[in-house]
């Protein structure tokens, strides 16, 4: 079970440490994973990156289920979130969150190790001085897990032996520390720093860890897309049979129909409808697991249309709404009178970031866990 700490001081004191730090933090809502970095705080008001060209961001960002993590020390932290609005430090642009009055720190976090961790070779001196080159098969803030030659390892070391290690992580940090081995098999040895590590170096490296773990989730969530964006065979064995993962896109734009055709049809069932009830009627009869409205323009004509049509739409069937040529705030504030799950305008460069968006809709219907992510920081 995560533990609470509702320390106003103590929690203030993180954050201020994970602002001077520019520490990464994840912003997770139930569809999509968002990337930013802590920048300042000032009173109640938390203020994090985000790019002039990410001003919809905020849009996927408001709502009660809404919860940020980061990384602080040994421990990944996570806490209920609070879009204030947009503000600016130091000249930049930035997001304003409220202060959290309660963190989360989920004691099965602490233990995720990075086993991607590339061709890292560690030097070891034994108890007797004698150097040993080890592969690193894994790391995490309080150990890492190594394997040499049997011989050479059976010969200079043995549980117990307190050893001088050194880890160069390219590009991260260089631990030189000294370890204790706590375990040995014949092919590798696990190791836990002994004392822990230094802050100048389990900072940088926490944040690493914490960025490989979310880059795993974020794995997970996209697993099998091909370099198309199109959802591949293992993401189709998660959600089930095909005929069980329709998606109806209902627009009279073709342009807008083939860009989404081609990136959804790769396992998910691409269906489509014309903007009419007549059509909607049809293709509902084929219970689609998603239906995505778009809305060509902001006049009244075309609202009470697309009103009528979300109408038509079964309360258990989530609804993404698609908008062109109409403000991000009218559109939120439309998707939410029309109970849409989710809001969107429409661009041509934002079609990877819509597939992210719908993939993580099919992910949660079907509870299946992490959402893909994106970043705030670029464009999108």
């Amino acid at each position: 079970m995560p533990k609470v700490n509702r320390d106003k001081d103590e929690i203030r004191n993180i954050f201020e440490l994970a602002c001077a730090k520019r520490a990464m933090l994840i912003f997770v809502t139930p569809y999509l994973r968002f990337e930013s970095h802590f920048v300042h705080l000032t009173g109640s008001e938390v203020h994090v990156r985000v790019s002039r060209g990410k001003g919809d961001a905020i849009y996927f960002l408001r709502g009660e289920d809404l919860r940020l993590r980061f990384p602080h020390r040994y421990s990944f932290l996570e806490a209920p979130a609070k879009i204030l609005g947009f503000g600016a430090h130091e000249g930049a642009r930035t997001l304003i969150v409220e202060l959290p009055k309660e963190l989360y720190e989920n004691d099965d976090r602490k233990a995720f190790r990075v086993e991607r961790v590339g061709h890292v070779v560690a030097t070891i001196s034994t108890p007797k001085n004698e150097i040993i080159d080890a592969s690193l098969l894994d790391i995490s803030a309080r150990g890492a897990k190594l394997s040499s030659k049997a011989g050479q390892t059976n010969k200079a070391l043995k549980a117990g032996d307190r050893i001088s290690l050194t880890i160069p992580i390219p590009n991260v940090v260089t631990i030189n520390t000294s370890a204790i081995i706590r375990h040995m098999d014949t092919s590798a040895f696990g190791i836990e720093y002994a004392p822990g590590l230094v802050a100048s170096v389990l900072d940088p490296l926490s944040s690493w860890i914490f960025k490989k773990q979310e880059e795993e989730k974020g794995r997970l969530a996209l697993r099998g897309q091909g370099d198309n964006g199109e959802v591949g065979s293992e993401m189709q064995k998660l959600l089930g049979k095909t005929e069980e993962s329709k998606v109806l896109v209902v627009t009279s734009d073709d342009e807008i129909e083939g860009t989404l055709r081609k990136l959804l049809s790769g396992e998910l069932l691409f269906l489509h409808s014309e903007p009419s009830v007549a059509a909607m009627k049809i293709m509902l009869t084929k219970m689609p697991h998603l239906v995505i409205l778009h809305l060509p323009a902001n006049n009244m004509d075309k609202r009470r249309l697309m009103k009528s049509l979300a109408d038509m739409v079964p309360p258990s069937v989530p609804i993404l709404l698609l908008g062109t040529d109409i403000d991000s705030g009218v559109l939120y504030e439309l998707g939410k009178e029309w109970r849409a799950a989710s809001s969107i305008a429409w661009a041509k460069d934002r079609g990877g970031l819509v597939q992210r968006l719908i993939v993580g809709m099919v992910r949660k219907h079907f509870g299946l866990g992490e959402s893909p992510m994106v970043s705030m920081e670029a464009k999108g």
